[in-house]
């Protein structure tokens, strides 16, 4: 908006200017030498004005940071005057990630971000997203998708206390919220993030959120809200990520509670927890019985940076009640069983190097080696009767480099070593291509 502000004024600027020699033709004819010298100087004032106000207006920094815990790109509407807010992120993949070990590129997916501020109290913020370059499907058979990701009213009253609704993002983890391609590393989000924690995950639902400023003693936010809950008929072996029913006619038979804390005691430094908790069957009956299917799930996560150094952890596990109920009502049997519990953590390391080289080059700001290390178990535990598939104990190694020529724009390469207790390992090459804007 100050920008705005400014060609405006600049434009204004220019008219006066145009008035200004016309009325100098006009003193030319008229008046005296003198005034016609006064009125050049007023021009000459004005005009470095005018580059004054260009220089402003293209070396203005644009705010990267967070709001009401929305990932820094979605949170432009929070900062504009009042109207219309865009923008937008997209990840480019190349590589032979589940591809049947073909090379692959992928469009892999192209998010707008589309908010209106009504007022200082009123705001609307909505996330669509395109994935894979298409809603058509290739010669593999495989269809891309175009999705509201989110698309909520945030009713803002005070720092502590907040209301929000609609279509939300689970306040669950660090990447459900948070997963612009500049704000992780590697080329795609961490697995434990995506197999146990099923990220990107939205529903439908409404809650409050808040900060308090501790002093010196730091800040403590929350999110908390009431959201239609998982469907059970999506609980699988491998993975949860089809429990997601994104706000797609969800049976809301069952609602489930999501919550989540953040702690900053210090700046750089970053503690946070999450919970889940809510029944799943959505009343689905078998063998003469409804299923309850109560899905609890609980995280804890830390980030401490300083300097060019980043450390991250994060530890998930869950449990399921009436997995065997679930297992006959979405025809599982043997090694396919759903998880009684399940559970994961990662650890990751980066150093950004040009942290302590002095390089006048703005190119050469930030270049970033990383290491991550993930463990998790999909099948932890299984119910009497049925076996484990040992392919769902799994490991990764990644070793990678995040390069970014300007805040907004990141270039990164891994490696990978993917692991189970089959021992069926699996080396592979990621390239990536992120931005946002």
């Amino acid at each position: 908006m100050v920008r705005y502000i400014r060609l405006w004024k600049m434009f204004f600027i220019l008219f006066l200017i145009f008035s200004l020699g016309e009325t100098q033709t006009s003193l030319a004819e008229t008046a005296s030498g003198k005034k016609i010298k006064k009125l050049e100087q007023q021009i000459k004032v004005l005009a470095d004005e005018i580059e004054a106000i260009k220089s402003a207006s293209v070396n203005e920094p644009t705010v990267y940071e967070t709001e009401f815990g929305v990932a820094p790109a979605a949170s432009k509407v929070y900062r504009v005057d009042q109207g219309v807010s865009f923008g937008g992120y997209g990840e480019l993949l190349i590589g032979n990630v589940k591809e049947d070990s073909h090379n692959i590129v992928d469009t892999l997916r192209l998010v707008l971000y589309n908010g209106y501020k009504y007022n200082d109290h009123i705001v609307f913020n909505s996330e669509i997203e395109f994935e894979h370059g298409t809603t058509g499907s290739n010669k593999d058979g495989k269809a891309g998708s175009a999705s509201v990701e989110f698309a909520l009213i945030d009713f803002l009253i005070s720092d502590e206390f907040n209301l929000r609704g609609g279509l939300l993002l689970a306040p669950f983890a660090v990447a459900n919220e948070i997963h612009e391609p500049t704000t992780f590393y590697g080329v795609g989000r961490p697995s434990v993030e995506r197999q146990i924690i099923p990220t990107t995950w939205r529903e439908a639902g409404a809650g409050a959120h808040g900060t308090f400023d501790l002093g010196s003693a730091g800040a403590l936010s929350y999110r908390a809200y009431a959201m239609s809950s998982f469907d059970s008929r999506g609980f699988k072996a491998s993975d949860n990520r089809s429990l997601r029913v994104k706000g797609n006619r969800a049976r809301f038979d069952d609602i489930a509670f999501v919550g989540r804390l953040e702690y900053d005691p210090i700046p750089g430094v970053k503690i946070g927890g999450s919970m889940y908790y809510g029944n799943t069957g959505q009343d689905e009956e078998v063998s003469g019985q409804t299923i309850e299917g109560l899905f609890q799930m609980y995280e804890v996560d830390a980030q401490i940076q300083y300097a060019g150094l980043d450390l991250r952890a994060l530890s998930v596990w869950t449990t399921l009640d009436d997995a065997e109920l679930i297992n006959q009502n979405n025809g599982l049997e043997g090694n396919k069983s759903v998880g009684e519990k399940q559970s994961g953590w990662y650890v990751l390391g980066a150093y950004n190097i040009f942290s302590v080289v002095n390089s006048a080059n703005k190119y050469m700001d930030y270049l970033a080696p990383f290491i991550r290390y993930e463990k998790y178990n999909t099948q932890e535990e299984v119910p009497a009767g049925f076996a484990k598939d040992l392919t769902n104990e799994r490991s990764e190694y990644t070793f990678g480099i995040n390069y970014k020529p300007i805040p907004y724009v990141v270039i990164k390469a891994e490696y990978q070593r993917l692991d189970n207790a089959a021992d069926e390992v699996k080396d592979q090459f990621n390239f990536g291509l992120g931005y946002v804007f």
